[in-house]
This record gives C-alpha cells, structure tokens and sequence, in this order.
C-alpha cells in the first residue's frame, strides 16, 4: 500500500487516502518500529486529523478516541526525533522525492533545525541528490540559516529559475535576508550562458515585468534574447523544427468566393480575384474582412483573439502562464500568421485595383458615418502613400488614440468636441472606449460554470472515455450527440461526476433510458462562453437574451458595457504596448519613444499589424453603431 499523502482539505485524492489512513488504525501500525518514511507518513495523518469532518469519519470508521491517538503520534515522532536529532539531515536520503516537502516541515515544526550546524547544513546541500527548492518553501528556515541558504543559492546558475519563479509568484517561496539584487542579477546573467540554460526561463527573463520587487535590466533581457536566437538557431540547424506553411492566393477564373484547405500543418487559402474586382465598392471592400477573409465570427466577436479552449490539456502544460504574459498557444500563432498574410496580400491587391486601405479607413469615418448615422466631423487623417514605412508608423499610430476619443466623446455627449478632446494629452486604456450600447459583452463568473463546463467541453474532463464504446468523442457534449448511452455504461467514477450534471438539470433520462440533454438554450450558452470566452449580447435570438438575463439575476454571469470585449481589449494591448502584456509587440511604444530597430522590412511589418488594428477597430465601431441602430 502507498504511503498516506495529505495534499489540500478538498483535493479528491483524499477520499483513498481516509481508507488508509482507517485501515492503518485498524492494523495497529503504529505500534511496529519505524523509520523516516513511517514518521512522515503519520506526520500527514495528523494534518487529517485537525480537520474536523476528517476526523469524525476516522472516528465513526474505527472506534478510535482521536485525541489519544493523536498524542501518541506526537509522542512516538518526539521519540523518534530525539534518537535521531544529531542524524536527521542524514535521513533525507532514506525518503522518497515526494517526502521532500513533508520532511523539512518536520525539521521546522519540531525545532530539529536548532540542533544543527551552519556548516553540517551546507555539507548537506553540497550531496548531488539535494535540491534547496523545498527548503525555500520555509520562511522561518530560510531567515535561520541565512548566510548559508544563499551561499548555496548563488553557487548554481540554475537556481536563477527558482528565483525567478519566486518573484514571478508562480511558487511561494522565501528567500535569505542576505541575497541582494546584485546577487540575483550575477545568477540570472551565469545562467544565461550556462550549458543548462532553458528557452521558456530565457523567455521569462525577457518578458520579466516592472513590478515585481526587482528590476532585471535591459541589457540583461537583451543577452536573455541573443541566447534565446541562438538556441533556436542551433535546433532549426539540426531539423528537430516543425515547418508550418500558409498560402494564400488571388485567382481570376475561381467562382466560389474563398476556400481553405488544411493539410497537416500547411494551409491553403483560395480567394476569387474576379469576385473581388467585380465589387469594388468600399462596403463590400469591408465586408470581405468578415466574410472572406473571416477576423470576426458571426455575432462581431473578434475571431483573432487566444483563447485557452483552443489548446489541448496537453499543450497548456507547456504555454508560459502569467497575468503579464499574453497566453499564446500554436492555434493562436496560426491565427496570427493567417491574419497577418491575408491583409497583407489584400492591401497589395487592393492596390492593383487603384483602392487603398488607408482611403478605406477615412471613407467610414469621414462620410460612410456620416451617410448611415449621421456623424458628422469624426476626423481621422492616414499617413501620404509616398511616406517610407517608418514615417507611416510614426503618424497612423496617434490617430488610433484620436479615434478611441473622438468616438468616448461622441457616446457621452452625443457630439464630437474637438476643443474638448484637445485639453487632453493623456492616451486612452482600450478598456476604457465606451459603447452606445447596454447589455453589450456577457462573461462567466461563477465556479458553476467553469465546473459544469468543464464536465461537457472539455478533453480532460473523463466522463466521456467508455471501454465498450469504440469510436473516438473529444468531450462529453460530442459523446451525447453522437451515441445513445444509458448510465450504466459509464463507471463508477464517472458516475459521481455525471451526478452533478444530472443535479444542475443539465441532463436527465429519457423515457428509453438514454442520457440526453435538459435545455439546449442553456447547453448553447455553456458551450459559447466556453469556447469563445464571451457572447455578443445583440446578436442572439430574443429568448437567448431572456435566459442570459436570468442567469445574471443568478449571479452566474455578468454583462458589461463596452466598444471590445476583454479579450479584444487584451488583443490589442499585445499589439500597442506592454503595459500589461510583457511579451507583446510594443507598436505604439517602440516609435513613439524611439527603441524601434532601423530595419526598413520590419518597419513594413509593423505598418501592416497596425493597419490590422484600424480593420478591428472600424468593424468593431461599425458594429457598435449598427446595435444602436437596430441595423443587425
């Protein structure tokens, strides 16, 4: 039998790990002779036995009077200590890894480490089988045996990820009073040329973020990312990469507007030239960004954005996560790669046609709102086309904040005051651009809806895994639709999980015995705040809105007000500047506060993501105008 781990008060493990414990009552095993593994061992039993509800089943199960017993486990530990006080560190090598935590709890709590020499501590971290991580995770410890922590600390470079980790919060873990910034910087720099050196803590290091207790300077990120370019150069020399190809071509005797085919991982899009040059007006000009080429979904929601349902369990484990790190997983490097050759190769097409983009973009707010919503004086000024690239950067980029403006001074005042407008000099936060609209942006929030969700929608969630059923199903919603399943197919731990469902009036038995959905209207929102994160309050049937209403009079989701969604709003953060993403693209910064390179391809690119900005923000103002128009 495993040894008895006690992990959280509501880790599901604990219901195997009670049987144990109660078995271990029964069987006397407290009375053999132990050795580390035993004391640690009880030592988590006791961590069951200060919880109350724990502690009455242990009761109700064996008979046991549980402060006695208690006691004598404290008594039989303090013996076993007092044999050993001199050996302790010695017996860390007789433990399993996993033990490791537990182990140095037991030289905190029962004061061992009191007995113990700075010197003999150091010997122990020099043994090769030693890692100071769990160590760390003492605050008491750590301040105790300072001088000698960080010695230890700063003796391996690869300790400069525990570092960062602590102050990256991803581990709580406390670090001696001594080590200084200095310290810290000499580790991370050692370790950006060690021969151990990892491209996901090199990215860490790079995209390290201003307010974290400690500054990692410029120069430092700079060495980071030359090591990161040369590690990734040294794989792709030796062909260990994954080739992703994207096409895209413009063909005049193509009748069907746009095609896409996948294959592996190269995609090729087909786009009808003629179609294009037989509708050169500028509203069918937009709209291909919408139907041809696909930037938003059917309710205006950005289709661009990362979104975590589109990674696998699998993929997440390996995607950096951090609230100042913009979640990236490969579907939204695709995405991007898509997007970015689709306006490229528009623009260049459009061009061959005598239309620019940048004509587009002053026709909707200079006269296409004015035509359609009466708007008058929305001003918006595009760069010469004679201009180089980086003179294009530098003037498109302050007419994004013009409009975001332009557009908060016409919702609230119901007129554009450009006076007003001018007695400001301070940028706009995306989050702040207001909406004509209530009821504009619905979310979850309740622990309801990510569990139920979860239980449908996801890979991992296990329920929909049956041994006498064949065919392949990704989730639990996909198994329903396809199979007709009674519960007693399922297993047992399955069932538990299926109960939740089936006590929510999500699912019930049908007349035959087949499990079968309740309500598809709410199964329908699950589903689309599931996988795209968000719902588009206007763009849904009257009694889609009705339900959702209801469901935020429940507290279970919240709607807010606003031009973009949150997830629109984080899209174009990653674009202009890292104020809250670190691993973004810093457009805006980058040429307003001249750290941009002075490469004429790269200022081409930049244009052109910028240009993708101005195609989001118009379908997202024209889509806010038509809402309040009733034009949808």
């Amino acid at each position: 039998m495993s040894k008895i781990k006690f992990y959280t008060e509501y880790d599901i493990a604990g219901t195997w790990e009670l049987g144990k414990i109660v078995e271990k009552i029964n069987n006397r095993s407290i009375e053999t002779d132990w050795d580390i593994s035993d004391l640690l061992e009880f030592h988590n039993i006791l961590k069951y036995i200060k919880i109350k509800r724990f502690s009455e089943y242990i009761i109700q199960e064996t008979k046991v009077d549980i402060k006695k017993y208690e006691e004598k486990i404290k008594r039989k530990i303090g013996i076993f200590l007092s044999n050993h006080n001199d050996d302790f560190l010695h017996l860390f090598h007789n433990i399993d890894f996993d033990n490791s935590d537990d182990f140095f709890e037991v030289f905190e709590d029962y004061k061992v480490y009191k007995s113990i020499k700075a010197e003999c501590l150091q010997q122990f971290f020099e043994k090769e089988n030693v890692h100071i991580y769990a160590f760390l995770k003492s605050k008491r410890l750590t301040s105790f045996f300072d001088e000698v922590v960080r010695s230890v600390l700063i003796s391996d470079p690869s300790n400069a990820e525990i570092v960062l980790s602590k102050y990256l919060k991803e581990n709580e873990l406390f670090l001696p009073p001594s080590l200084t910034e200095s310290d810290i910087l000499i580790l991370i720099q050692e370790y950006i040329v060690s021969p151990q050196v990892n491209t996901n803590v090199l990215r860490k290091i790079i995209t390290f973020p201003p307010n974290k207790g400690m500054k990692i300077p410029d120069k430092i990120k700079l060495y980071a990312k030359r090591k990161v370019n040369e590690e990734e150069e040294r794989v792709f020399a030796n062909e260990t990469g994954i080739e992703s190809r994207i096409m895209i071509s413009y063909l005049e005797d193509q009748e069907e507007e746009v095609s896409f085919r996948t294959e592996g991982r190269s995609i090729s899009i087909k786009v009808s030239k003629k179609w294009i040059e037989e509708n050169t007006d500028y509203p069918t000009l937009w709209n291909n960004f919408i139907y041809l080429f696909g930037f938003v979904d059917e309710t205006m929601r950005l289709f661009l954005d990362s979104r975590k349902s589109e990674s696998s369990a699998l993929e997440s484990l390996f995607i950096p996560q951090a609230a100042h790190l913009y979640y990236k997983s490969s579907t939204f490097d695709t995405k991007e790669m898509v997007s970015n050759i689709q306006i490229q190769s528009y623009v260049q097409v459009l061009r061959s046609l005598g239309v620019k983009l940048e004509e587009m973009i002053e026709w909707f707010f200079g006269t296409y709102m004015k035509e359609e919503f009466q708007i008058d004086d929305f001003i918006v000024k595009m760069p010469s086309t004679d201009a180089s690239y980086f003179e294009k950067c530098r003037t498109i980029l302050p007419e994004i904040d013009r409009i975001f403006k332009q557009y908060n001074t016409l919702v609230e005042d119901g007129v554009i005051d450009h006076d007003l407008i001018q007695m400001s000099s301070s940028s706009f936060k995306t989050k702040e651009i207001t909406s004509f609209n209530r009821k504009k942006y619905v979310y979850s929030t309740s622990n309801w809806f990510k569990t139920v969700s979860n239980l449908l929608f996801s890979d991992q969630s296990g329920i929909f895994r049956l041994p006498n059923r064949s065919k392949k199903h990704s989730n639990f919603f996909n198994l329903i639709n396809a199979e007709k399943l009674s519960k007693s197919e399922f297993q047992e731990h399955q069932l538990k999980k299926l109960q939740l469902l089936f006590d929510n009036d999500l699912i019930c038995e049908s007349f035959l015995g087949h499990i079968e959905f309740v309500d598809w209207k709410t199964i329908y929102i699950l589903k689309e705040l599931y996988d795209s994160e968000v719902m588009s309050y206007w763009h849904y049937p009257h009694e889609i809105q009705v339900l959702i209403e209801e469901l935020e009079s429940r507290n279970l989701v919240d709607i807010e007000t606003s031009l973009f969604s949150r997830n629109e709003q984080d899209y174009i953060d990653y674009y202009l500047n890292k104020s809250k993403f670190t691993n973004g693209h810093d457009i805006r910064n980058k040429y307003l506060h001249g750290t941009n390179t002075n490469d004429e391809r790269e200022y081409e690119i930049d244009y052109y993501m910028i240009l993708k900005l101005f195609v989001i923000i118009v379908l997202k103002i024209n889509d806010d105008l038509c809402i309040k128009d009733g034009i949808f």
